[in-house]
């Protein structure tokens, strides 16, 4: 699905006029996730003042128009790539295609099926996030903004929140919605488009499908034959890359990716004695020489050369590793096609 197309429902709420924007219906729904529980979400809808649905609207408009860069055209449009596990977007717009990815297309389902069927007794306090449908020409979008409601908390024998109601200050006991800002991600026919991956991931409880997938590579790389020497620490090693930072890259590995990484092993261990062996002795050409192979050099740290395997200390960062089973760096490191690869290191 392409964003900047002139009949897609985003590109055209972007660029409508206030006018305009009368002719879009909106409704406002809170959500809250359960979870091992069946409906998975649970919703509540509510109503607006006339002058709130007009700002909701403007402010929808005024946020999709800011996520637009310039491209080398001159023109506004929206930057979008495909979202997977390790990267997070900071520059555009992450765009999850999940008709034929189940447990999203499940999930996916099931919220706007909920956004249908507000439940009878809604426990506003536990809304995890806001759900805003916009209806334009048959055409739906539903924005979310990942953050729960607010209580009043203002009354004390100090502080008091008030609001005049009918010419009179009452106490402000009600909950409070904030509405507006940044949208954390909207659903367009079988896409998701993502700006905030952190919210994405709490919305659907992604991060458990995350885990499942980084243990299933994991337990694949430690029983391969280089992880058996003594120094190995296989067990160390798994424990370091349990960490959250580490998850992504090692759910994004595909199966033939480490068919690949076990199958070139020696092959990269002749290539990395190589280039060891040519550093020159010029301490300042040595440094130039370094700095040319960036991460591969911290290989060094954890291959151990004469017998090929893999050596893990304790304390020591797996993300070299990582890198080099991720297929970051397991092209031949005497050519120049490693490069492209190691681009990706900052990720």
């Amino acid at each position: 699905m392409d964003l900047n197309q002139w009949d897609n429902l985003i590109h055209r709420i972007s660029i409508m006029t206030e006018e305009e924007l009368t002719n879009v219906d909106l409704s406002l729904h809170l959500v809250r996730l359960q979870k091992e529980s069946d409906p998975s979400y649970q919703s509540t809808e509510i109503q607006l003042a006339s002058e709130v649905i007009r700002w909701v609207k403007k402010s929808i408009a005024k946020t999709l128009q800011g996520l637009k860069e310039v491209d080398d055209g001159g023109g506004d449009v929206f930057l979008v790539g495909d979202y997977n596990h390790e990267i997070t977007v900071n520059d555009r717009i992450a765009a999850f295609a999940y008709a034929d990815h189940r447990e999203i297309r499940d999930k996916a389902g099931k919220l706007i099926a909920a956004l249908s069927n507000p439940a009878p007794e809604y426990p506003e306090k536990h809304t995890k996030f806001q759900i805003v449908k916009l209806t334009y020409e048959e055409q739906t979008a539903y924005f979310c903004y990942y953050r729960g409601v607010k209580k009043n908390s203002m009354r004390s024998s100090k502080r008091l929140m008030v609001f005049k109601n009918a010419n009179q200050f009452v106490f402000a006991e009600d909950t409070v919605l904030d509405l507006g800002g940044n949208i954390d991600f909207f659903i367009v026919e079988d896409h998701i488009f993502i700006i905030n991956v952190k919210a994405f991931e709490n919305a659907f409880e992604y991060r458990d499908h995350i885990a499942e997938l980084r243990d299933q590579n994991l337990a694949q790389i430690v029983a391969m034959p280089f992880f058996d020497g003594e120094s190995s620490n296989k067990e160390l090693f798994e424990d370091s890359c349990k960490r959250y930072i580490h998850s992504r890259g090692l759910a994004q590995i595909k199966p033939e990716t480490l068919s690949a990484v076990q199958e070139n092993f020696h092959a990269r261990c002749a290539e990395l004695s190589r280039i060891k062996s040519n550093v020159p002795e010029d301490p300042s050409e040595k440094e130039k020489y370094k700095k040319k192979y960036g991460t591969i050099w911290e290989l060094f740290e954890f291959i151990d050369l004469d017998n090929r395997k893999i050596v893990f200390a304790e304390g020591a960062s797996p993300r070299a590793l990582i890198h080099f089973f991720a297929d970051k760096i397991v092209k031949s490191f005497l050519t120049e096609d490693f490069k492209v690869a190691v681009a990706f290191e900052g990720a």
